[in-house]
């Protein structure tokens, strides 16, 4: 299979609504860990830090995480790089799962921003893209039924957030063409 890239309207969403994570703004150039609404450690456009599989939750481990892998601190550039990176890696892994269809870039962009925010996984997994009713409905070619179910994705730590209800109505309005 040829590798797709990743569509712009893909890094447009997460750029927008994962918002550029900076824990210490009196560093100017250095972006540096931020915890995100529900208490993960993130930097650049919402890189969430694993430590041994699991996100990270202390300000302690994301600092030594963050330092080992950008020692002077990472930078604008970087971070658009990992974002490129990071999202073609998901681009890839949602066309693996996607078996014989072919999404419209406005599809599969949509779909990248939602897999970048919830995890695209393995199918039988955690939560996540892989067992997607997004993904279900898509591949039995209910479009409309797979535009709605984006909106089911607005929950973290338990509760409705408003941001994740602002973004999962961006991409569904973007999978079906309208934005």
């Amino acid at each position: 299979m040829t590798a797709r890239a990743v569509p712009a309207c893909a890094l447009a969403l997460i750029k927008r609504f994962e918002g550029l994570h900076d824990g210490d703004k009196k560093t100017p150039n250095i972006l540096e860990p931020e915890a995100d609404p529900i208490g993960i450690y993130t930097v650049g456009w919402g890189y969430a830090l694993f430590d041994k599989g699991k996100p990270v939750r202390d300000r302690e481990t994301a600092y030594r995480i963050w330092r080992a892998r950008w020692p002077g601190g990472m930078t604008r550039i970087e971070a658009d790089l990992l974002l490129t990176q990071v999202a073609q890696q998901v681009c890839d892994r949602i066309m693996r799962l996607l078996p014989g269809r072919t999404p419209t870039d406005a599809q599969l962009g949509a779909m990248v921003s939602l897999a970048y925010n919830i995890g695209v996984g393995e199918i039988g997994g955690a939560p996540d893209f892989a067992d997607s009713t997004v993904r279900r409905k898509y591949l039995a070619g209910d479009l409309v039924g797979a535009a709605e179910a984006f909106g089911s994705w607005k929950y973290a730590g338990g509760k409705v957030l408003q941001g994740l209800v602002n973004r999962r109505e961006a991409e569904r309005a973007v999978f079906l063409g309208k934005a």
